[in-house]
C-alpha cells in the first residue's frame, strides 16, 4: 500500500533514515552480493533460497518475483518452456536493499551470503572433479532414470534410503516429463549440481559414484 506522507513528517524522516541505512548496509555487503550473483548466475531459484534464509522461512516464488520486480506469469511460462529466466545483478542488489530494516546489521546478512557462496564453490569443485565420471556413468546407464534414482538414493541419509524415493520424484528433480524413462546428460548434471550442499564433498560422493559406475 502506498502512503502519502506530509513533507517534514515523522514518517518521512523514518523512511529517509531507513533508506540511508539500507544503502549503507548494501554498500558494506556489495562484494558479497556480487560474488553471490557471479556464482549463482542470477538464478531465481538460488536467490529464492538466499532470501528464504534471510526471512527464516520458505518464501513462495510469487514473493521472490515481487522482490526482484519480475512478472510472475512471465517467469512461470519461462520455467515451463525449459528456459529458466535470470535476474540481473542490479535487480539482486536492489532486492537486498529493499529487504533491509532500520534495526538490521551487516552481521545479520554476511554469514548467510558466506554460506551460500561456499555452497556454490563446493558445487563447482565437485562438478569439476567428478563431472567427467558422472557423464560416463550417465552414458553407461543410458540415462535411465531408475539407475540415476538409485545413485541419488545411495547418497541420501540412511533414514531417506530406508523410505525410498517417492514415485515421480526423480523426474521432478531432473525436470523432465513425468512419464520419461531416460534423461539427457545435461538434465542429470544440472540436477546434481543444483542439489549439492556443503556436506556433499568429492570425498563423500566419489566412493558411491565408483560403485554405481562399475
Amino acid at each position: 500500500m502506498i502512503h502519502v506522507i506530509p513533507e517534514g513528517g515523522f514518517l518521512r524522516r523514518m523512511a529517509t533514515e531507513e533508506a540511508a541505512h539500507a544503502e549503507k548496509i548494501v554498500g558494506e555487503l556489495r562484494s558479497d552480493i556480487i560474488k553471490f550473483y557471479q556464482h549463482s548466475k542470477g538464478s531465481i531459484e538460488a536467490i529464492g533460497l538466499l532470501f528464504s534464509e534471510m526471512a527464516k522461512q520458505p518464501l513462495p516464488p510469487q514473493v521472490i518475483c515481487q522482490i526482484l520486480g519480475l512478472d510472475v506469469e512471465t517467469v512461470k511460462a519461462a520455467f515451463e518452456a525449459g528456459k529458466p529466466p535470470v535476474a540481473t545483478q542490479d535487480q539482486l542488489i536492489d532486492a537486498v536493499q529493499k529487504s533491509v530494516d532500520l534495526e538490521d546489521t551487516v552481521e545479520m546478512y554476511k554469514p548467510i551470503f558466506t554460506r551460500h557462496i561456499k555452497r556454490f564453490q563446493n558445487a563447482e569443485e565437485v562438478m569439476r572433479e567428478l563431472g567427467p565420471q558422472m557423464t560416463e556413468f550417465h552414458k553407461k546407464v543410458g540415462g535411465n532414470v531408475d539407475s540415476i534414482a538409485a545413485f541419488f538414493l545411495d547418497l541420501a541419509p540412511e533414514a531417506s534410503r530406508a523410505q525410498g524415493m517417492p514415485p515421480g520424484m526423480i523426474n521432478a528433480l531432473l525436470r523432465i516429463d513425468p512419464s520419461a524413462k531416460t534423461c539427457q546428460a545435461e538434465d542429470f548434471l544440472g540436477c546434481f549440481e543444483r542439489n549439492l550442499d556443503l556436506s556433499d564433498t568429492v570425498a563423500v560422493i566419489k566412493p558411491v559414484l565408483d560403485r554405481h559406475s562399475q
